[in-house]
């Protein structure tokens, strides 16, 4: 879930918990408010109840008062003395304004007062009320009849006491339904436009009502009227029938009556709802409004720590050429802000650290140069170029001290100024920069030298020179410049040491040469001109005593000595003659001088090589030794083997390469050569020469005849022979 949705889920359950006890507090104010109307409801209609039952409650006893008279004038035979008694009380009552009569213990009709015919009801319809008031001894009240003249009324009848327990009659009164007197028990209970009271009898059927329309019928809510009067309790509530009516309902104590009073739910309970509706959309308004601020808000947040994170993979990802752009002023500004100050720091670190591979670089491919022995002054200009390159100087110089030191000459120049500075030209240093191991480049114009830098060339504790650079611009060189043109003027220090070194062995190698050819000629030439002149001198004596067949026996001999030292001259010619260089190595120059060998000596000779030829490149040294072990063992297989064929096998193998020479000749037991013979095979040379290049030297009579000797040395793969474990 991303940042921004769940801090709206955080912010709506905030807001949720925060508006769920208003809207619980407001549900029980609503709720306490709707109690409170429909407690007021029942509480007009239980006053208006109390009010009706008491004022029927008064006329009941009343009734019960007169029958007691009544049954006292008929005990005295006086009962006509009771009618007019009781039209007067007719007239004065507010009740039974439909008059009053009176039945014997049979129920007939004793009188009825007033006696007018409009009033007149039926024995049928008095019947049922009667006959329960003469059975029972209580006073009842009927149902809704109806009169002659088609008055609604209502009997409430009351014993009248005899000599016995059973009633002497039945006095009823009759209450006249129509008399407008009775309906202001409910007009003023009537509320609003839709509001009604009722007084309804047990059957539901409505006695009394605001509305004229559901007089003297069941009304509206019978079945909610039945119910509260067989149960006999006050009741409150919506009717929950299709009206919808909110209804208070109580009972009468002296009848079977009840009061009720409504009105439409919508009007009743409208305002509450309304204000309920109201508090739930204000709710709702703040809640959505609290989250819209809250979605805003939180994108106003997310948008830039989103582009935050693209500018953070960004950099992750090495691109840190653009620039955090987040301009705020508060904490995520900050944030983007050092975001921006990593992102610059990265770029400088960067940058240092690619010129610094790149000075590496720069330093191995010098090194490498310098290893590879190329031409000193070549080494030189590559410091000079590279110098210039990479510290963006307008020239760079590297000089050499010559002399005593106290001038130094100019050995290579680079750099867009490099024209300024001749190669070659020579400028004073002064004894004192020569001591503290730096020098003034004083052959720089001055307008190229706004900046300046010049570093030592040192071997050992010796100073042999400097490497300078130089800007026309002012600038300040770093430390890191410093090291670089350090490291470029030790490499130019060591190909100026290398090259003096270089120009020692050659010599060694020509004095060693010198030597080795001194003793082939004083083995070989040498003592083939000491036998011919101990000939001559022979033949002179021979041809002086006129020994003439001797004489030229010993001719002979001496031109077979000048045949055999004939052919070590040619032999030694070609040895001299075969030498290796980067087009002609070491298996190239073998095969050459094989070849040359063969025809030479008349030895059949072959060069037999396994595997690949350039397995067997190793250093220039390494091979100039091999070749000469190899024209040494040939030279013995020519003069002494006796042979007619010879082979010179490479092989290598586990590391390590072999080179021997074999041939089928004579061959000889190695455990008897003595040490005098040796210079005269010059086994000592071969074997010198092979522990010279780190090899071992062999040497074994070869299975069928012949002689095999052998030079084993180790090689690396991928590289040339160790020189230094060699001693080349």
């Amino acid at each position: 879930m991303s940042l921004r949705r769940r801090i709206m889920v955080l912010a709506a359950i905030g807001m949720v918990a925060a508006t769920a006890p208003l809207g619980l507090m407001g549900v029980g104010m609503l709720r306490a408010a709707t109690e409170r109307v429909l407690a007021e409801r029942l509480a007009l209609t239980r006053v208006t109840a109390e009010h009706l039952d008491g004022r029927l409650s008064r006329s009941r006893d009343h009734l019960v008062v007169l029958a007691r008279l009544v049954a006292a004038a008929r005990a005295r035979g006086r009962l006509g003395e009771m009618r007019p008694v009781l039209a007067a009380i007719t007239l004065e009552s507010t009740v039974f304004t439909g008059g009053v009569l009176l039945t014997d213990a049979a129920g007939e009709l004793v009188f009825q007062e007033p006696g007018t015919d409009a009033l007149a009801l039926s024995r049928q319809d008095l019947r049922p009320v009667i006959h329960q008031t003469l059975s029972t001894g209580r006073p009842a009240v009927s149902t809704l009849l109806r009169t002659a003249g088609s008055l609604p009324v209502v009997v409430m009848t009351v014993p009248v006491p005899g000599p016995g327990p059973r009633p002497a009659g039945v006095l009823a009164g009759v209450i006249n339904l129509a008399d407008p007197a009775l309906q202001t028990f409910v007009e003023g209970m009537a509320v609003g436009t839709t509001g009604h009271a009722v007084v309804v009898d047990a059957d539901g059927v409505v006695l009394m009502s605001t509305d004229r329309r559901e007089l003297f019928t069941r009304g509206e809510h019978p079945e909610f009227f039945i119910r509260h009067m067989r149960a006999r309790k006050a009741a409150v509530g919506p009717t929950e029938d299709r009206e919808g009516h909110a209804m208070a309902f109580v009972p009468l104590t002296t009848v079977p009556w009840g009061v009720a009073a409504g009105q439409d739910e919508e009007e009743t309970f409208g305002p509450i709802r309304r204000l309920r509706d109201r508090i739930v959309l204000f709710g709702l308004a703040v809640l959505a409004a609290a989250l819209l601020f809250a979605w805003v808000d939180t994108g106003a947040v997310a948008a830039p720590l989103r582009l935050l994170q693209e500018n953070a993979e960004r950099i992750a990802r090495g691109d840190l050429g653009r620039p955090v752009d987040v301009q705020r002023g508060d904490e995520i500004g900050a944030l983007a802000r050092s975001f921006e100050t990593m992102r610059v720091r990265l770029l400088a670190s960067l940058e240092e650290i690619q010129r610094r591979a790149v000075a590496s670089q720069a330093l191995y491919e010098v090194g490498t140069e310098v290893l590879s022995l190329r031409d000193r002054d070549a080494v030189l200009r590559s410091v000079a170029a590279r110098a210039a390159s990479l510290l963006r100087a307008d020239v760079a110089v590297v000089c050499l001290f010559a002399g005593r030191g106290d001038r130094a000459v100019v050995r290579a120049a680079s750099g867009p100024a490099a024209g300024a500075v001749a190669r070659g030209s020579t400028f004073p240093v002064p004894a004192g920069d020569l001591q503290q191991g730096c020098v003034t480049c004083a052959n720089i114009d001055a307008a190229l030298r706004s900046s300046h830098l010049a570093v030592p060339l040192t071997v050992g504790r010796r100073t042999v020179g400097a490497l300078c650079v130089a800007s026309s611009t002012p600038r300040t060189f770093s430390p890191e410049d410093r090291e670089i043109l350090n490291g470029l003027a030790n490499l130019a220090a060591i190909a100026v040491e290398n090259a003096r070194l270089q120009g020692q062995v050659r010599s060694l190698a020509v004095a060693e040469e010198r030597e080795r050819i001194a003793r082939e000629l004083h083995d070989s030439v040498g003592q083939v001109l000491g036998y011919v002149n101990t000939k001559v001198q022979a033949v002179k004596l021979l041809l002086e005593a006129g020994k003439l067949p001797e004489a030229l026996a010993q001719l002979g001999q001496l031109e077979d000595a000048a045949r055999t030292s004939y052919a070590d001259l040619r032999e030694a010619i070609l040895g001299l003659r075969t030498e290796i260089s980067p087009h002609c190595r070491l298996v190239d120059a073998l095969r050459e001088y094989v070849s040359r060998f063969s025809e030479l000596s008349g030895v059949e000779t072959r060069l037999l090589v396994e595997g690949d030829p350039a397995a067997y490149l190793v250093d220039p040294p390494v091979e100039l030794h091999l070749i000469r072990i190899v024209q040494e063992a040939l030279a013995n297989v020519r003069k002494h083997a006796r042979a007619r064929r010879a082979w010179v096998w490479l092989v290598e193998r586990g590391g390590t390469l072999m080179v021997s020479v074999s041939d089928d000749g004579v061959g000889f037991d190695p455990a008897r050569v003595g040490g005098g013979l040796w210079p005269r095979f010059g086994l000592q040379t071969m074997r010198e020469r092979a522990e010279a290049i780190g090899g071992s030297f062999a040497v074994r009579r070869r299975d069928g005849g012949g002689t095999v000797v052998s030079v084993s040395l180790p090689v690396h793969r991928g590289g040339p022979v160790d020189a230094r474990a060699a001693g080349g």
